[in-house]
């Protein structure tokens, strides 16, 4: 058997349990409830207090994802300052000449017309062939490795000099080869 509120209360009235203002005031305050309850909002101020706390760690959450990303960019940007810096400064000038120089950029190959020293100086790993925003620089091995030190990207092409260790076995070990031998 279901009871509504309405015949509760009038049983407690009757039987001398409650007053009818104690009764009014209670289904006034079980309305709120219901209204509350309807709309999402709850009573308890510790809930309100968790959601405000939880609003405020997303907030910061947020903010600190954006700063790293600035953060970043930033030192990208200085990155890039830095290497066009030494490129700019660095580079070799008094290569051009009548030779071509090949070599391999995003799986093409490119050309650069260089002297016979130069070309040289780049197959033995003294000279290295960098790129910023499309352009070719010549720089010479320290430069070009601080730019390495940046980032790995900007070299195009650097030959590592050999450490030539001698072969305790090779009869001719005590013989260097010329660089300009004819066959």
């Amino acid at each position: 058997m279901e009871f509504s509120d309405g015949f509760i209360t009038n049983q407690l009235l009757k039987a001398g349990l409650t007053t009818s203002h104690q009764a009014k005031v209670a289904k006034t305050e079980k309305r709120k409830q219901q209204k509350k309850k309807k709309k999402g909002a709850t009573s308890n101020p510790s809930d309100l207090q968790k959601h405000i706390e939880q609003t405020k760690l997303e907030q910061q959450k947020k903010a600190d994802e954006l700063n790293k990303a600035r953060l970043e960019e930033q030192k990208q940007r200085e990155q890039v300052a830095r290497v066009k810096q030494i490129l700019e400064h660095n580079n070799q000038d008094e290569i051009r000449g009548d030779r071509t120089f090949n070599f391999t950029y995003e799986n093409k190959v490119k050309e650069l017309d260089v002297n016979e020293k130069t070309q040289k100086a780049l197959a033995g790993g003294r000279l290295a062939i960098c790129v910023l925003e499309g352009q070719f620089f010549v720089l010479e091995d320290e430069p070009a490795r601080k730019v390495a030190e940046v980032s790995e990207e900007y070299i195009v092409f650097h030959v590592e000099p050999e450490d030539k260790q001698k072969d305790e076995d090779d009869p001719y070990a005590d013989f260097e080869v010329p660089d300009d031998l004819i066959w």
